[in-house]
C-alpha cells in the first residue's frame, strides 16, 4: 500500500474514534474510499501525491515568470490529466467557495459520460472551464469593451462596470462557459447568508460572469482555488512560454488536444491522455 494512502486511512480511523458524530463518520468513510477510488484510477507505476497544505511548488513558476522568463511575458494555461481525474467534483465547490457565485451558476464543472455496457461500463470525466483562449472570440463582440484580454498573461476578464448583459460574448463563445447573473438572490432567496452576502459583492447582477483563473489569486502568488484543492494532481497550472515549466513538459512529453481546436481560438488549457 501507498505510503499517502495508509496515512490518510489512518488520520480517519483517528476521526472515528475521537468523535460520534455521524457527519465525522461520514467524512471518514469517504475518505477511505476516496482514496481507493484515486488508487485505482492512476496508471500503473504512477504514484499518488496529494496536494501539500501550503500552495508552493507551483508557484515557484509564478514567482519567475511574472517579470517574464526568457524575455517573454508569462501566458498562464492549465494541462488537465484526464487520466488522474476521478470526478470527484473537488475543483466545481473550490471555484464555488472562492468566488461566491450565484445560484445555477458554476464556472468550473466536470463533465460526466458512461461508456460501455456491463461488466466492462466505465465513467469518464471532462473538466471545464474558460479556455482563456489566445484568440478569443468573445472579446471582439463585446460592444462596450467589457471583455477584454490583459496582455501581460493574456487572461480573458470581464469589466463589470462596462457590461450591460446583452450576452453577445455568451453567444459567441463556442464553449459554453460564460454565465449571465439574472439577480443577486441567493439560495434561500433574497435574504442572503453572512457568506453570500460577503462573495456576492465580488460580482454584479445583469452582467456577464466566468472563471477567471483566480486572478486575485494569481496576482498574490498563490495557485488557482481548484488546482490547490485538486486531491489527484489531476489540474496543472503554470507558463505556457516557459518551456521548463511542469506544465509545458507535460503537454511535450504527453498525448494531449486542446478542446475544438479546429476553431483557431488556441485556448490556453489541454487535456492530457
Amino acid at each position: 500500500m501507498l505510503q499517502d494512502l495508509a496515512t490518510i486511512r489512518k488520520l480517519a480511523g483517528k476521526l472515528r474514534e475521537r468523535s460520534g458524530i455521524p457527519v465525522v463518520e461520514s467524512c471518514a468513510r469517504w475518505c477511505e474510499t476516496y482514496t481507493q477510488v484515486a488508487q485505482w484510477s492512476l496508471g500503473e507505476g504512477e504514484r499518488f501525491e496529494f496536494m501539500p497544505a501550503q500552495e508552493e511548488t507551483a508557484m515557484e513558476t509564478n514567482k519567475k515568470t511574472v517579470a517574464g522568463k526568457n524575455g517573454r511575458p508569462p501566458r498562464w494555461g492549465m494541462v488537465i490529466d484526464l487520466k488522474r481525474c476521478i470526478g470527484c467534483q473537488s475543483c466545481t465547490i473550490a471555484c464555488k467557495v472562492e468566488n461566491g457565485t450565484p445560484p445555477g451558476i458554476f464556472w468550473m464543472r466536470v463533465l460526466e459520460k458512461e461508456e460501455g455496457k456491463y461488466p466492462l461500463a466505465r465513467k469518464l470525466f471532462l473538466p471545464v472551464r474558460c479556455n482563456h483562449c489566445s484568440d478569443p472570440p468573445c472579446v471582439p463582440v463585446c460592444p462596450t469593451g467589457a471583455s477584454y484580454k490583459r496582455e501581460k498573461d493574456n487572461l480573458v476578464l470581464i469589466n463589470q462596470d462596462k457590461c450591460i448583459g446583452c450576452r453577445a460574448c455568451i453567444v459567441a463563445c463556442p464553449y459554453q462557459v460564460r454565465f449571465l447573473a439574472e439577480d443577486s438572490n441567493g439560495y434561500y432567496g433574497e435574504e442572503l447568508t453572512p457568506y453570500e452576502a460577503k462573495s456576492y459583492q465580488k460580482w454584479q447582477p445583469r452582467t456577464v460572469q466566468k472563471c477567471t483563473f483566480c486572478v486575485d489569486r494569481i496576482d498574490g502568488g498563490l495557485e488557482p482555488a481548484c488546482v490547490q484543492t485538486c486531491p489527484t494532481r489531476a489540474l496543472v497550472f503554470g507558463d505556457l512560454n516557459d518551456p521548463e515549466s511542469e506544465l509545458s513538459k507535460l503537454v511535450r512529453e504527453r498525448s494531449h488536444f486542446q478542446p475544438r481546436a479546429e476553431l483557431g481560438t488556441d485556448p490556453s488549457l489541454y487535456y492530457v491522455t
